[in-house]
């Protein structure tokens, strides 16, 4: 009896509830008519994409930064207004994640939500979660749902420490990544 208890206990599986393909909390723009175009290397692969890019007030020519990417798409998906998403339809733009970063490494410590956790965190080294995956409380999430880290030291995070994850991935299946508010409207002041 107790080696099937033990063999039942070995199969046991865990999982949490969370909803899949929550609305996304920031307006995005999918911009078929966009002036900049994907990579050269992905355009023969890819005869129509959309651009996907967040609304920011433009001081003239759509800049390339400003692109967070390109989801491939049929005329039918195109025409959607429900576009999904994906690894597997997303090209990203290699320029943009730099300023994401930058605005993280000039910005973290200043956000009031990273500011609570450090408080409870103490001291050590503070994973930066993405919004679209949270870990459970206390436990570290995926790392391509960690977007970097930051030192803490006496219950604040430390100016300059930022630590980006070169393994965070802006889109994954649970959707496109998502900044918490500050850092966001950061994000859009420097792309403005």
């Amino acid at each position: 009896m107790l080696g099937r208890i033990n063999s039942m206990v070995a199969r046991r599986s865990f999982w949490t509830a969370r909803a899949l393909h929550t609305p996304y909390p920031y307006k995005l723009i999918f911009d078929a008519k966009s002036s900049v175009l994907p990579p050269a290397s992905s355009q023969a692969a890819v005869p129509s994409a959309v651009a996907l890019r967040f609304p920011v007030k433009s001081t003239g020519q759509q800049s390339s930064d400003s692109v967070i990417g390109w989801i491939r798409a049929s005329s039918k998906v195109a025409a959607d207004s429900q576009i999904q998403i994906s690894p597997q339809n997303f090209i990203e733009n290699r320029q943009f994640w730099p300023l994401v970063l930058e605005v993280l490494e000039k910005h973290v410590h200043e956000d009031p939500e990273l500011q609570a956790q450090a408080a409870f965190q103490k001291t050590g080294w503070m994973n930066i979660a993405d919004g679209r995956n949270p870990p459970p409380l206390g436990r570290t999430g995926n790392a391509e749902d960690i977007v970097g880290c930051v030192l803490v030291k006496d219950k604040a995070m430390v100016p300059g420490t930022f630590q980006s994850n070169w393994a965070h991935r802006p889109v994954t299946a649970d959707g496109l990544f998502q900044l918490p508010k500050y850092l966001h409207a950061k994000l859009l002041e420097r792309l403005s």
